[in-house]
């Protein structure tokens, strides 16, 4: 069989997925013609597909260094390290191929894509609209569109461009195999709090029929979220069953992996309430106020909690931002995260109790401050004076501004079992950084005549967790709040 039919067969089983089989006749064509960028390509690209990144890249730059003039030769290249998160890479290969041929909207995508991870949300955006000039059947291309906007606190045109992500999925039946136009809008509306809009997209998903189970599951999770901060137990109760699949999953996604501690989270709460153990928490007299409580999943474990603050009796409300760190509030760029809490703060009457509770996400030993100082190689204690007075100087100014007052929650000692995925050297300095944090927030917070509810002393043990409060590796028991308040009202 001659060179020519040799490759045509091991691109047919390679588009069987019979990568393998087509991995194997490459190598014996290779044998024969150690040369053949065609060959070394499609070599290149069974190895990818096989999930064997390293020689996939070994492979790919082999077949440009016989031909650099292919654009898929640097466009499959720039995928692998895509797939690998390298985003600097991938986007030098993207470029490369559309140095070749500009019109390629599959390399403009990614591009796009690489871009965006990279906080170049202007140049992110022109490749993608560059993609869906070259191809508008490919609902892709308007759902990265849509988290481009949305991760920019561009919320009228994100909801306008996951709308028209669902509308070109439905009519080409092409679609993302992970995230989803249904769960873009569902998060959208969340950061808008917009929570039965957020509730009729999760229906119409689900009705949908053409989700995964994984996507259902996020869905799902996300409703939980809701019933649980409006007290609707039952229905809470009822969706955490349907989706308890979530752990029998092998492998999840990186996104999926956060629904994960939110139905484990949420289910221990409720089983927390009506098993009593914090009854006390929770009464309500004639005289009883709202104070809301703004924060990540931490501000959970205190909703509907009852407090006493300046001899005014309030109950906890509870208001979510997912996934928000301090260090989104104090970015130049405005974004997602900056523009959901002004327009929670904007809302509320004025006057109101607010506590603001973000800052444990940003002390975590895999994210955050820990890990930046260490890639920047700044000085952690740099790096949390500079965040800290732009934060809670930023916040101070919102209070002023909407005539209500803020209070600060600072952030707990962190649980054992949190500082030990680190190396044994580097595990003081862990709690060393927590325990500046803590200390430089109640600094400013005096010296801006501000409340701040001081977690950390109550937690705090060497260093770490006491283990009095925490129920799981990161959150607090529904009692630590109201505690908190008691303490703050003695010194009053």
């Amino acid at each position: 069989m001659s060179i020519k039919n040799n490759i045509a067969r091991a691109e047919t089983l390679f588009r069987q997925k019979k990568h393998a089989e087509s991995l194997s006749l490459c190598t014996k064509i290779l044998e024969k013609k150690p040369k053949l960028a065609e060959a070394i390509h499609l070599s290149a690209l069974n190895y990818y597909t096989l999930g064997q990144f390293e020689p996939a890249i070994t492979e790919f730059k082999k077949a440009i260094a016989i031909n650099d003039q292919q654009p898929s030769f640097q466009s499959n290249l720039g995928n692998v390290y895509l797939d690998q998160e390298n985003f600097i890479e991938a986007s030098r290969c993207y470029e490369k191929a559309l140095n070749l041929d500009p019109l390629l909207s599959g390399p403009n995508y990614n591009l796009s894509i690489c871009l965006h991870n990279q906080g170049n949300y202007s140049l992110a955006e022109n490749y993608c609209k560059k993609a869906i000039l070259q191809n508008s059947c490919n609902s892709d291309f308007y759902l990265q569109l849509g988290v481009i906007y949305y991760d920019q606190g561009q919320f009228d045109n994100a909801a306008k461009t996951f709308l028209k992500a669902l509308e070109t999925e439905n009519k080409h039946n092409s679609g993302r195999t992970n995230l989803n136009a249904y769960w873009q809008l569902f998060s959208l509306h969340l950061s808008q709090h917009r929570y039965q809009d957020a509730l009729e997209v999760a229906e119409l998903g689900i009705q949908s029929q053409q989700l995964s189970e994984q996507q259902l599951c996020a869905l799902i999770i996300g409703k939980v979220i809701i019933y649980y901060l409006f007290n609707h137990l039952d229905e809470a109760k009822h969706a955490l069953s349907m989706s308890a699949v979530i752990y029998q999953f092998p492998s999840l996604p990186k996104y999926l992996k956060n629904f994960v501690v939110f139905h484990s989270y949420i289910k221990n709460l409720i089983s927390l309430y009506e098993s009593g153990k914090y009854k006390d928490c929770y009464h309500l007299t004639n005289d009883t106020k709202k104070m809301y409580f703004i924060s990540e999943s931490h501000g959970l474990a205190p909703n509907r909690t009852s407090v006493q603050y300046q001899h005014q009796n309030y109950q906890i409300n509870s208001l979510f931002i997912m996934g928000a760190k301090v260090i989104h509030f104090v970015t130049d760029d405005e974004n997602k995260y900056q523009v959901s809490l002004v327009s929670l703060l904007q809302d509320l009457a004025p006057g109101s109790k607010v506590v603001v509770a973000f800052g444990e996400i940003d002390c975590r030993p895999d994210e955050g401050i820990y890990s930046y100082s260490l890639k920047s190689k700044r000085d952690y204690k740099d790096v949390i004076d500079d965040m800290l007075s732009k934060y809670v100087n930023a916040l101070k100014s919102l209070a002023d501004s909407f005539n209500i007052e803020i209070i600060l929650y600072g952030v707990p000692a962190p649980h054992p079992q949190s500082i030990e995925i680190l190396p044994q050297s580097e595990q003081q300095r862990f709690k060393d950084i927590i325990a500046y944090y803590n200390l430089t927030l109640t600094n400013i917070c005096q010296s801006l005549g501000m409340t701040l509810l001081d977690v950390y002393p109550l937690t705090n043990k060497d260093g770490q967790s006491n283990l009095l409060y925490h129920i799981d590796d990161h959150h607090l028991s529904p009692k630590t709040v109201p505690t908190l308040f008691n303490l703050q009202n003695k010194y009053l």
